[in-house]
């Protein structure tokens, strides 16, 4: 370089170190006209524009400061930063993956990576970098507040919540023991909740008027049995912040839960009037509504709902329901699929086995020593029965084996939905996701053991595979003992039993259908175990 643009350089850089970015900007700017390959003035002019306000310019002078020097890790991540701020992380994604690659004990570049993953939804990128975040710098508390909040949406609560106790020991504030609160309501176990309530507690204690801990408090005491309590808690919610949506929200569920119905619609009612409109409000208002014996008024809700969000699991659960309500019980089965949807499939045998029966012998056998088995956990369906957490969790051969079969027939069966002429009309298949992610578990249930009704409302397909089956679940039973059933929905909602599918299990069949529909097991009497595996399958 002439001596003469590095005095220039030289000028520019003394002016940015005197806040002096317009004198500094003059200088870059006649520099690059003579030379506009210059990579350190392109850097320069982008510090005096951003000093500036100018966001544009800034924006500008990096990308070609980049286009210049591709690998220039410090380039890169000045580049991703403005993107990220100007709200395009999808655009700032490429360049931070490359400054956090180049700068490995960089927290800064790792934090910001992070950062845009988790607003773009690309949480398994958004851990990688808080987790970098939390190596490079241990006591940053943003850091592990974000890895908590990554791994929570992800549904991997137990790395979440020990981020989460990181973050507490830093700083144990009422926000932080909020935090862990709302963390561990997503457990089921009965000493995880209560551990949860003592959270939400003592960050009341800190901050009686925060109204996140009260939600929480209530969700946690829902799970807990505790419904009046609840009640308590969410009003106060809704009193201290009564915009909140998720508050609103709460409360209702709690007034639905406790048996009040027109308390509920009121509620969300109020709501919407004043200005606080989601979607999600909407459709609690249509459920409402349909407990409140109003189903034209439900329907009505519910189908302007889903024109916004068609794949809102329960509010298509209950648009059937309110469908037959309204007197139209063939076209409500018709529109939701229950016979049309439901479909059996045999799997094969994995490869590494003798055969069918020495397969589900081992699965079953790892089902019930698996690490994360639970009996009866407290805020799900199982009724005297034992469930897994994450099955896929422990690596044996039969459940490596049974994954790949699984993934398998869902990809194959997802091809065909996609084929579908119907799918533009059809409840479920307008929804077919382009990309998911997976979730498995396994159910143990013996005599009088069963699921109790419920839909997986995150999800878009829903299964169960039969692993092993007593001797009382019969083709000839007229009590349909130990068969699954679909179409009744919770016991306060309105049903009819001329609607309903029941479908006998068969050791070795995969049962798939739409998450959205209502169903339940049947239990039964008798010697022998009910051994199934289940999954939910949501879009990404």
């Amino acid at each position: 370089m002439p001596a003469d643009l590095r005095q220039r350089l030289a000028r520019a850089w003394t002016a940015l170190q005197q806040n002096q970015p317009q004198q500094a900007r003059a200088e870059c700017e006649a520099l690059l006209h003579e030379a506009p390959d210059t990579f350190d003035a392109w850097r320069m002019l982008a510090m005096a524009r951003q000093a500036l306000g100018d966001v544009g310019g800034c924006r500008d002078a990096l990308e070609r400061s980049v286009a210049l020097r591709a690998g220039d890790a410090a380039a890169r991540l000045d580049l991703g930063t403005v993107l990220l701020q100007a709200g395009d992380a999808a655009a700032a994604l490429p360049h931070l993956r490359i400054a956090m690659q180049a700068l490995p004990g960089e927290a800064r570049a790792a934090f910001r990576f992070a950062t845009a993953a988790f607003v773009a939804g690309e949480f398994d990128d958004a851990v990688t970098g808080f987790a970098a975040a939390t190596q490079c710098d241990p006591r940053w508390i943003e850091a592990w507040n974000n890895l908590a909040a990554a791994h929570g949406r992800l549904q991997d609560y137990p790395q979440a919540i020990a981020a989460a106790r990181n973050a507490l020991q830093l700083r144990p504030d009422a926000s932080a023991h909020q935090a862990l609160a709302a963390l561990l309501s997503n457990l089921f176990d009965r000493e995880s909740l209560q551990e949860g309530l003592r959270f939400a507690e003592r960050a009341l204690q800190l901050d009686p008027q925060m109204a996140d801990a009260h939600r929480n408090a209530a969700i946690l005491l829902r799970k807990l049995g505790q419904s009046q309590r609840a009640q308590e808690h969410a009003l106060r919610a809704v009193q201290l912040a009564p915009r909140d949506p998720d508050n609103v929200d709460t409360l209702g569920e709690q007034l639905l839960l406790n048996g009040d119905a027109a308390q509920a619609v009121a509620t969300y009612e109020r709501a919407l009037s004043s200005g606080v409109v989601t979607p999600e409000l909407r459709r609690q208002h249509g459920i409402a509504l349909l407990h409140d014996r109003q189903p034209a008024a439900a329907e009505h809700a519910l189908d302007a709902m889903l024109q916004d969000r068609p794949a809102d699991q329960r509010a298509i659960a209950h648009l059937g329901l309110a469908l037959a309500a309204s007197g139209d019980v063939r076209g409500a089965s018709e529109r939701l699929g229950l016979h049309r949807h439901v479909h059996a499939i045999e799997l094969p045998a994995p490869p590494g086995f003798a055969s069918a029966d020495a397969f589900h012998a081992a699965l079953a056998g790892d089902i019930r020593r698996h690490s994360q088995q639970r009996w009866e956990p407290a805020g799900l369906a199982a009724r005297k029965a034992y469930l897994s957490g994450d099955l896929l969790a422990d690596r044996t051969e039969a459940i490596i084996g049974f994954e790949q079969r699984l993934r398998e027939t869902i990809d194959a069966f997802i091809a065909r939905c996609r084929e579908s002429a119907a799918a533009r009309d059809d409840l479920f298949l307008r929804n077919v996701p382009q990309r998911y992610r997976l979730h498995v578990w396994a159910t143990q249930a013996a005599e009088q053991g069963y699921i109790d009704t419920h839909i997986h409302e995150d999800s878009w397909l829903s299964g169960a595979y039969y692993v092993e089956l007593p001797a009382a679940i019969r083709d000839d039973d007229p009590g349909h003992a130990g068969w699954i059933e679909f179409g009744r929905p919770y016991a306060n909602l309105p049903f009819w039993p001329d609607a309903l599918h029941r479908v006998r299990p068969h050791v070795g069949t995969l049962l798939l259908f739409p998450s959205y529909l209502f169903h339940r097991t049947l239990p039964y009497h008798g010697a022998g175990e009910r051994i199934s595996v289940s999954f939910d399958l949501a879009a990404i």
